[in-house]
């Protein structure tokens, strides 16, 4: 009778320990696989991501806004009409479907006629002032570009890197001490824009709900985060209608009789 020895409970056998070693040297050196691809040249890539968003130069669209921000707060439905490169017209309403405010930005300029303190403010379009009715950090050319889908101008910015990032890429633009890092999907669907002052995170949007029945990367929510200022911001559309021209009045706005104007910087 041959004796046999019996292996401690819960160790591998004789047999099975060169094939774990085999399973677990095979997943090490599939983590550690670079993306498939070439490398990234960032310039092209910042070429390619202009031109795959060019269009469209329109949208109008309903919607509505979800604000929790130290001021401006609160939840309404919105109506908007945006022509490239900084045309904006908002309409807030209230919950029985009244208009509570109107913004308008076009050429430099701002007007908001705010219907719940009779008062209508003019002046240059900077983020501040379009802050005075959805807060937020944007000039007015960035909320057009993240809205229609596209990348946002970083002002005599320059491309400074790319790379592979699964099965899309993240380009990294440079403007002084800030810098803006775009993620792209494999088709160039922007689906993340983050902007840093130095090493601090700035403002960050994410794009997401992408109509691709349409034929254009444009989202139908956007998340906004401005950590420093305590603001998130998101935005939901829908009735969208784009490449259509707009009314030569859209992003006109003046003052109706009786309301107080105030002139602000």
């Amino acid at each position: 009778m041959t004796a046999s020895i019996a292996a401690p409970r819960g160790a591998p056998s004789a047999f099975l320990r060169p094939v774990l070693a085999i399973a677990v040297a095979l997943a090490a050196c599939k983590q550690a696989a670079p993306p498939a691809g070439p490398p990234l040249e960032a310039a092209a890539l910042l070429q390619q991501v202009e031109k795959a968003h060019a269009e469209p130069q329109t949208l109008s669209a309903s919607g509505k806004a979800a604000v929790d921000a130290p001021q401006n707060g609160g939840r309404y439905q919105i109506q908007l009409v945006l022509r490239r490169p900084a045309s904006l017209r908002i309409a807030a309403l209230d919950p029985l479907g009244n208009p509570a405010a109107l913004l308008v930005a076009d050429g430099g300029r701002f007007a908001l006629l705010d219907l719940r303190s009779n008062v209508f403010f003019r002046g240059p379009s900077t983020p501040e002032n379009l802050s005075r009715l959805i807060p937020q950090p944007l000039r007015d050319d960035e909320l057009v570009s993240l809205l229609l889908g596209g990348m946002p101008q970083l002002r005599n910015g320059r491309p400074l890197e790319a790379h592979r990032a699964g099965d899309g890429s993240v380009l990294r633009l440079g403007a002084g001490e800030v810098t803006q890092e775009v993620s792209l999907e494999a088709d160039l669907r922007i689906t993340q824009v983050r902007r840093f002052r130095g090493a601090g995170l700035w403002w960050e949007v994410m794009l997401d709900d992408f109509d691709d029945a349409s034929g254009q990367q444009m989202p139908r929510r956007l998340r906004l985060s401005a950590p420093a200022d305590k603001i998130q911001v998101e935005v939901q559309l829908k009735e969208r209608v784009w490449g259509k021209p707009t009314s030569p009045t859209a992003f006109q706005l003046t003052p109706p009789k009786g309301v107080k104007i105030e002139d602000v910087e």
